[in-house]
């Protein structure tokens, strides 16, 4: 349903992607590399504009899962930066990450749940924006997973 409360929050979340995506656009147009923009970053900011696109026309019915899943990281995440950039080194960076991967398995935990209702119920709306989702969610989850090995692994034999 493309009204009501549901439907601003997500509005106001899509917002928020396109600010995200247009802060990468700034940095690399600045030509401030020296900020590490990783592939990873760049990926996930300019896709998952067009993803929150995508569930917003075609009224994806996980939307609010993922609104509240994806905001909850990024609370964390977003806490993190201001206490690294206030100063203060928290010691759990690595949480942030092992949070952001439990986000994209439970997000294919939750769609095998939709997908059974979409084919045994009523149905669910927003089959296509579903499968956007669905490819682009693997290919996250395999890059912030690439990016735990390399970032956390050898500090755990260390």
């Amino acid at each position: 349903d493309l009204r009501g409360p549901t439907f601003f929050w997500a509005q106001v979340f899509y917002l928020s992607k396109i600010l995200e995506f247009i802060d990468t656009l700034l940095i690399i147009l600045s030509g401030s590399r020296s900020r590490r923009l990783s592939f990873l970053h760049v990926y996930h900011h300019a896709v998952v504009v067009i993803m929150c696109h995508l569930w917003l026309s075609t009224s994806q019915t996980l939307f609010p899962v993922a609104l509240v899943t994806n905001a909850s990281v990024h609370v964390l995440m977003y806490a993190y930066y201001l206490l690294a950039a206030l100063g203060q080194r928290p010691r759990w960076k690595r949480l942030v990450t092992d949070c952001q991967i439990i986000q994209f398995v439970f997000s294919f935990g939750i769609s095998g749940l939709m997908l059974y209702y979409h084919f045994t119920g009523s149905g669910c709306s927003g089959l296509l924006g579903w499968c956007f989702n669905a490819v682009f969610n693997a290919s996250l989850l395999y890059l912030f997973v690439d990016f735990h090995s390399k970032n956390y692994a050898n500090k755990k034999k260390q």
